[in-house]
């Protein structure tokens, strides 16, 4: 399959015309819309989201992978191979976790542009065909580089991330944190957060932390939102006591 992570949204022609490149290259492989709504100009955030959701991936796979403020600067394209799966994306931190944690991983630069690319949209015009021919075994022009020649800030960054990484449509937030035990206690914007299994072992209105379907540390509101209760948005701050 070709999975595509990405920060475009819904609306607008962004998500759109960058599927469609790929099916026209690739009509044969099934496409799946993993995340259009990845943290927004965020690379960091992303970073550790993407490497919680490897979990859908198989070996063979290929994750179209676009969360890239810095489009049409310096930074280069990669194709990174990690335990079988293969990343298409900008070189800006957003596959650092993955290539941390993998087994087995290679990092190759994109030599190959076509001569009408958008500065503001390599998503459509690199990275899409790019994808493409990764899942469909054509040739294009890449160079392999070492690990430590990746975007090298990335490189500092913590093995988790005690912050909020993502705010889902019900006001639920994930953290790069894992999952906590249920004994310990989560704060954030001075909320203390005690643990729980799921939303029905709280009552309604109550906040908990749990271990959610991609083995991270969420905090959740039973029947309510709790960015709104906390204050919180993707960047702020939690502890663990």
């Amino acid at each position: 399959m070709i999975f595509v992570f990405s920060d475009f949204g819904v609306n607008g022609p962004y998500s759109g015309t960058m599927r469609s490149v790929v099916m026209r290259h690739a009509p044969d492989v099934p496409i799946c819309d993993l995340m259009c709504d990845a943290p927004d100009r965020n690379p960091k955030a992303a970073s550790y989201l993407l490497a919680a959701l490897t979990r859908e991936f198989q070996a063979g796979d290929v994750v179209l992978s676009v969360v890239d403020p810095g489009v049409g600067s310096a930074r280069q394209g990669l194709v990174v191979t990690a335990d079988g799966v293969s990343y298409v994306g900008p070189d800006n931190g957003l596959f650092e976790m993955i290539i941390r944690r993998a087994k087995k991983v290679s990092i190759k630069v994109i030599d190959w542009m076509t001569d009408d690319a958008s500065a503001s949209f390599h998503g459509r015009d690199i990275f899409a065909p790019v994808a493409a021919w990764v899942a469909t075994d054509q040739a294009f022009a890449l160079h392999p580089i070492a690990l430590d020649a990746r975007f090298g800030a990335a490189q500092d960054w913590p093995d988790e991330l005690a912050e909020v990484i993502y705010v889902d449509p019900y006001g639920n937030l994930m953290t790069g944190l894992s999952a906590r035990s249920l004994d310990e206690k989560i704060t954030i914007n001075a909320h203390i957060v005690s643990g729980a299994r799921t939303f029905s072992d709280v009552p309604e209105g109550s906040a908990f932390h749990y271990r959610n379907s991609i083995g991270l540390c969420e905090i959740a509101v039973n029947c309510g939102r709790a960015d709104k209760m906390m204050g919180a948005v993707i960047g702020s701050t939690v502890g663990v006591n």
